[in-house]
């Protein structure tokens, strides 16, 4: 068939390794795309087994792998969301920031964290101003019981409030 044509068959031969190649390099390029997913997603969805154990087991399966590792980690997204969610409705029951949990939820959608922390901080604020008007409360109490000033504590704490 290439009796004479000997160049022929070794440019073809040729080209066929190279095409082989670079299909080679291709596959082995997709196979560590693949191995890198399937270890992001492990770190996020924490399966119970390690990357290396799933993609043995998965060997040949990776797209199969790959679907299911996500299918966790969307459930898994989901939860954290409904985890949040209520984290923000008891915050905001707790803090009475002037707008419902259902208005802020939607107000900070996909944000759910940077709200959570700025409620907190309102928390923490609220608490520290009560505990600093219960300490002055008290102050004026023991005051009032040492100078006697023809008034009950209660009546000057009524007078002065907010002053």
């Amino acid at each position: 068939m290439y009796d004479g044509k000997e160049d022929d068959l070794i440019k073809n031969l040729t080209k066929m390794k190279a095409k082989q190649e670079k299909a080679a390099v291709k596959e082995a390029e997709l196979k560590a795309a693949k191995r890198e997913r399937v270890s992001a997603l492990v770190d996020e969805t924490m399966p119970g087994k390690s990357a290396e154990d799933l993609l043995a087991m998965y060997d040949g399966k990776e797209d199969q792998l790959i679907k299911n590792l996500e299918k966790m980690n969307s459930k898994k997204l989901v939860k954290d969301k409904a985890n949040k969610q209520q984290s923000v409705r008891q915050l905001v029951d707790e803090t009475n920031p002037g707008k419902t949990a259902e208005e802020l939820l939607t107000l900070y959608d996909g944000k759910e964290d940077d709200l959570i922390k700025n409620l907190t901080k309102m928390k923490m604020k609220q608490e520290k101003t009560a505990e600093l008007k219960a300490s002055q409360r008290e102050s004026v109490r023991a005051l009032v019981d040492e100078t006697n000033p023809g008034k009950s504590a209660d009546e000057l704490l009524a007078m002065y409030d907010g002053k």
